[in-house]
Order: C-alpha cells, then structure tokens, then sequence
C-alpha cells in the first residue's frame, strides 16, 4: 500500500483550472491500484479484526464439527476457510482429525488436494485428486487441479497434465480450456 494524496479540480475541456478541493489523503495498491480513503493504519486494523473474525468463524465450525464428526460440508468450509487464512497445517489436521467427513466426500478430498497443492506437496495432493476422482470421474475441480499438479511437479509430467486436462474440459470445468492448450503448448515445445 502506498499513501498518496489526492484533490479535486474544476477542469475546462479537460485542462485542470483550480482545486475545488483541498488534498485528501487516500492508500492505493501498487498491485492492482485499487484506492481506500483510509490510512495505512486503519487499513492494519480491518484486515486485523477480519482475520480474527475469521478465526473464531473457524473455531466454530470446529467445534461443530466435533459434534457432528461425519459433515462433509462443515469439514469442506473449515478446510477452505484455513485455506484461505494460509493456514494450510490447520486445514490438514483438520481433514486427519475428521475422516469419516473426508472420506463421505470427493469435495473435501479435493479441497484437502489443493491444500496440499498450495503447501507444493505435489505427491500428498495427487493422492486426494485421485481419491476424489475414482469415487467420481466426472469431477472437474479434481481433474483441472491434477492437471495444475502434474504441471508444477519437476520435471513435468505433460502427458498426464493433458489427459486430467481433457478430462476437467470434458466435465465441463471453467478455464480446462487454457490450461490444456498451455499443457499441450508445453509439450511441443
């Protein structure tokens, strides 16, 4: 974030003539540039009171989840929830601490996938898509994140990059397209 000041001009076909008002002080992105009229240490605060927000959400969950141990959707919503705060080893004893919920779910195998994924634990996440996959071989998030997988593994493993690709295409799975034509551009060159 970078702070910046910022005021209004009258303009006349597009020249600015004079301020009509005076310098107000905004943060801007300086990956997207984005603009909050807030400062640096408000913008500290929110993010701060929404990660602890979303921690007690996810101190809920789990205790629901310890009542109810075989809710693959409760289990699904923890393990993207801790996803999305980076907290990967959580969202993992998570899926361990509960496996009746993963193993009644190809959604949670997946997620558990592209957690793995996200930690580049290539060969843990391919397990869970597979898992996923044999319960269901129609499911395109698995198939398009094998794909992602074998993609990222050193070296690459294009062949089965385009066959999990193909499949994610042929179930229908937004973006298959480009990632498959990028698999398959990988491959000759």
């Amino acid at each position: 974030m970078i702070p910046k000041t910022y005021r209004q001009w009258f303009t006349l076909f597009f020249i600015p003539i004079f301020p009509m008002s005076g310098a107000q002080k905004i943060m801007q992105c300086s990956a997207c540039g984005a603009q909050f009229k807030t400062t640096a240490e408000q913008l500290r605060s929110r993010v701060t009171a929404a990660d602890a927000q979303q921690t007690q959400q996810a101190i809920a969950m789990y205790n629901s989840m310890r009542a109810s141990p075989g809710n693959s959707i409760t289990l699904n919503q923890l393990m993207m929830l801790y996803a999305s705060l980076k907290e990967y080893g959580q969202a993992v004893s998570a899926a361990v601490a509960f496996p009746q919920a993963l193993q009644a779910s190809e959604q949670c195998m997946t997620t558990l996938g592209r957690v793995y994924l996200a930690e580049n634990r290539f060969a843990e996440a391919l397990q869970w898509f597979d898992a996923a996959i044999a319960r269901n071989p129609q499911l395109g998030e698995a198939q398009y994140y094998k794909a992602v997988t074998h993609m990222l593994t050193a070296p690459p493993d294009l062949q089965s990059a385009i066959s999990a690709a193909r499949a994610a295409r042929n179930a229908g799975y937004p973006q298959a397209d480009v990632l498959l034509r990028q698999a398959e551009e990988k491959a000759r060159a």
